[in-house]
Formats: structure tokens, sequence, C-alpha cells
């Protein structure tokens, strides 16, 4: 099955990954989405990413639906977006903030739902489309 989304994926972008990207190549895209899906995969538990909801203190498990081929960067920093269900069939946004490091690209933080930080980013001109 995750043999099938990645295929997918990657079908999927080499179709909406623009060939004039004006800050990352073709291939730093896919290699951005590639890593954003293996943290994913890595990172699920029985499909699902979990992560604690501040205000409640509940545990909110999200499934990944569809990943956005559109990528922001804000510095040498990289955030993408990708559409998740939660365990109430609400569809919520996933952002995941990524690094370059050693060549490779890395997630270091991972959001649900409302990100005030991200929206302060774009609001303040520091996170802007990068293809």
């Amino acid at each position: 099955m995750k043999l099938f989304l990645r295929a997918a994926l990657l079908a999927t972008l080499l179709g909406a990954v623009p060939a004039t990207a004006a800050t990352l190549s073709d291939a730093e895209q896919i290699n951005l989405q590639v890593a954003m899906q293996a943290y994913i995969d890595s990172h699920a538990v029985n499909d699902a990413l979990l992560q604690v909801d501040p205000a409640t203190a509940e545990v909110n498990a999200y499934v990944a639906a569809k990943a956005h081929p559109k990528i922001m960067a804000w510095g040498d920093n990289m955030i993408l977006c990708s559409d998740f269900v939660d365990q109430n069939g609400k569809t919520v946004m996933g952002n995941f903030y990524m690094t370059k490091r050693e060549g490779a690209f890395f997630v270091f933080q991972a959001t649900f739902g409302d990100d005030p930080a991200l929206m302060k980013l774009m609001k303040d001109g520091k996170a802007v489309m990068a293809n």
C-alpha cells in the first residue's frame, strides 16, 4: 500500500511540478515530497500520525490523504502541506517544516490544523511560494 501511495505521489508530482521553478529544481521538489512522505511513513502508528491537542490534551490521529504540490520557502527552510483525515473524518491540513542537512531534506516539525506560526510567516512575507 505504501509503495502504491509513493508511486502515485511521484506520478502526481511529476505532472504538477512546473518546468521553470523559480527557487527549487524539479529534483529538489520531488526530493522534498519524498522526504515528507518518508517522515509520515516512519512516524505513523497504525497508518496515522498522532499529535496531542494542546487545548484538550487529547491525542488526535491523522491519516494522510493528499500531498499538495506547492512548496513554500522560508530562508533556508521549506514548508510543505498535505491533507489528512482525522479520527472524526474531518479533512485537516498538515504542515511540514523541513530543512536540508548533508544534502538530504528532513522534517523538523509537523503541525495539524490551525498553524499560527505559518500564518505569521506568510503575513510577514517570510514564507513565500518556491514553485
